[in-house]
């Protein structure tokens, strides 16, 4: 019954089913592998959720196979009209893949599809691709000035720099969370938003104003350390 309510037109049948399949992968793993045919049908699904729930799961049931996993992300990295919430999850799972290990053959896909997700038009993207930029910045050792596994930052801080300005709380604490921890590793990559993150010292969301504090230490000249 729910290999079949997987690929119901209902989209709230079809993300019940995929959500009791995550459920039961931790005790009954081999019943859920039978659906697999299934499950990659609705990853095209035209309901957000639905696509969501349904990459969430194909990753957890490939995900302790190298190779499998990785041919799932580099795929679904060069399809189209994915939803917001799943391109965000897709992400994700692209900069873990990075963060494992350094594959020539898989590198440039995925970079380059983080690349392009900066210029979407859904905001929540955008920041998620961003983020994954700086995350992976922290991890290259052998980057320098505005290079990341030789891909320019600077779109991916010029965003940031953007958002520091939103007059959207939420928006405003993501960003200057990302920068504080870009900060902490990167220093110089982060210094080019101080001036936007000055006005934050006053923020209404004290979260926000400490964070833009410690990222100014870290980054801030003697000027304007003392101003």
């Amino acid at each position: 019954y729910l290999k079949i309510a997987i690929v119901d037109k209902h989209p709230f049948v079809a993300s019940a089913a995929l959500t009791c399949g995550m459920h039961l992968l931790s005790g009954t793993p081999d019943v859920v592998k039978r659906w697999i045919n299934e499950i990659q049908d609705t990853i095209n699904s035209k309901h957000a959720m639905v696509q969501f729930h349904a990459l969430a799961l194909l990753y957890e049931l490939k995900k302790t196979d190298r190779l499998a996993l990785h041919k799932v992300v580099t795929g679904l990295a060069q399809s189209q009209n994915k939803s917001p919430i799943a391109e965000c999850l897709l992400i994700r799972y692209a900069t873990q893949t990075l963060q494992a290990e350094r594959d020539s053959a898989i590198e440039k896909t995925l970079m380059t599809y983080l690349d392009n997700c900066l210029r979407h038009k859904s905001e929540m993207v955008t920041y998620e691709a961003a983020r994954a930029f700086c995350q992976l910045a922290i991890l290259d050792k052998d980057g320098s000035g505005n290079t990341v596994f030789g891909y320019d930052v600077t779109h991916a801080t010029t965003i940031l720099q953007i958002f520091l300005t939103s007059p959207k709380p939420v928006v405003r604490f993501g960003a200057v969370r990302t920068l504080n921890m870009l900060a902490q590793h990167r220093p110089a990559m982060a210094a080019r938003c101080n001036c936007d993150m000055e006005p934050l010292l006053s923020d209404s969301n004290r979260s926000t104003a400490t964070l833009a504090l410690t990222t100014l230490l870290k980054t801030g000249h003697e000027s304007s350390v003392e101003r």
